[in-house]
């Protein structure tokens, strides 16, 4: 009977949390998409850190310098003239309707590669700009991005401004379909204050926010932008503001060990650089794998005694699998009005979706406890061993 009465008790709590989480996620993208635009356009700058040809890297970056904003510049950084995109940029740039350049930033063994371009670009920021935004090679923006991420920044109380990542899985592919879920759940996170934190892939600050937090001194030492962006802004008791209409759709398709390596790159970055969400997600780890435990545990017991408590026991832990096919019916709605431009995700599997759920369970639990044991991650070829958030080694590249 305590097997029981503590399957079904985690059952009951993670679902009042999951409809707490998910019915304040839906009331703040209803909010959003009905925010209408509000003509605050400062002159901007884009900057751009590039490392290699992502897919489709010709097609993003000119829908980046084909922004339907009044006034701004790009600046791309890469490390060495050397790298693929180094001239794929500056043939883009000579053709561009406008301001735009390229510069080479060099390595720095300090910092994080990414880092060390951004903070090379802001060195070439114009007097006039008045706004940074920070996007990678492989967002698809659409054409109002660039508006809809600086509009927000009008509202005094908001440090800066963050769209996200939505990957999407083909149906083969497993360890994909498990990141997707993954980052699905973390996107819920946005829509709260308390833990809502910037995306490097696609950010906005003023320049007066900018430099009054500190930022680029954070950046000085560290393997991280965003996260470490998150906690100055936060610091100065500013606010992260995530926009919906930046959520961009990626290719989520990769081998095991990429993903591997991306999911233990994500929860080292977050542990180092924002520990208040990195110990909410060791604690869903935790209670998931008692979870697991419990579950594999009644299985086994029945199976031997058909034991009628176990099984009660059994159906009691997999109504939590239950409730979470519900959760994910309801939230394809949401995200399908936010990609609706989007066909890939409109096609996406739902069976393939749900068959990750519980697969999920089973892996999941135990990649994000891994992340106590370690600092060491691997960044684009890089690895990095993060000793604090002001202390950054590479160690091979």
């Amino acid at each position: 009977m305590p097997l029981v009465l503590f399957l079904l008790a985690i059952t009951v709590i993670a679902t009042f949390l999951q409809t707490k989480a998910f019915v304040r996620l839906w009331r703040y993208v209803d909010r959003e998409m009905a925010r209408r635009p509000n003509g605050y356009h400062p002159y901007a700058t884009v900057i751009l850190p590039c490392k290699g040809l992502d897919p489709g890297f010709r097609e993003n970056v000119q829908k980046l310098l084909d922004q339907d904003y009044p006034e701004f510049e790009v600046i791309f950084a890469v490390a060495a003239e050397s790298d693929p995109a180094y001239k794929e940029l500056v043939e883009l740039s000579a053709r561009a309707s406008r301001k735009a350049r390229v510069v080479v930033a060099g390595i720095d063994s300090r910092r994080a590669q990414k880092i060390n371009n951004q903070l090379c670009a802001l060195e070439q920021v114009t007097e006039q700009t008045e706004v940074l935004v920070f996007v990678d090679s492989d967002v698809i923006a659409r054409n109002d991005f660039l508006s809809r991420l600086v509009e927000p920044l009008r509202e005094p109380e908001v440090g800066c401004t963050t769209g996200y990542r939505f990957y999407i899985a083909s149906l083969a592919n497993w360890p994909s379909q498990l990141r997707s879920l993954w980052n699905r759940v973390t996107a819920w996170e946005m829509a709260d204050p308390g833990h809502a934190f910037a995306w490097g892939g696609a950010m906005a600050i003023k320049r007066e926010t900018f430099i009054k937090a500190g930022v680029a001194e954070s950046w000085d030492r560290a393997a991280d932008d965003d996260l470490s962006l998150t906690t100055a802004v936060k610091a100065i008791n500013l606010t992260v503001h995530f926009v919906p209409q930046c959520l961009v759709a990626s290719d989520g398709n990769s081998a095991v060990g990429e993903i591997i390596e991306w999911t233990n790159r994500q929860l080292i970055l977050t542990k180092v650089y924002y520990p208040k969400l990195w110990g909410r997600a060791i604690v869903r780890a935790m209670v998931m794998a008692l979870w697991l435990v419990a579950m594999v545990g009644a299985g086994l017991v029945y199976a031997m005694d058909r034991d009628p408590v176990m099984l009660n026991a059994l159906w009691a832990g997999a109504s939590l699998v239950l409730v979470e096919f519900i959760f994910l019916v309801i939230a394809r709605r949401l995200w399908q009005r936010v990609l609706i431009d989007n066909k890939e995700y409109i096609r996406e599997s739902f069976i393939t979706s749900c068959a990750a759920i519980p697969v999920a369970h089973m892996v999941l639990p135990w990649v994000t406890l891994y992340s106590l044991l370690t600092n060491r991650i691997q960044w684009r070829g890089i690895t990095y061993e993060l000793k604090s958030p002001t202390e950054t080694l590479i160690i091979s590249s």
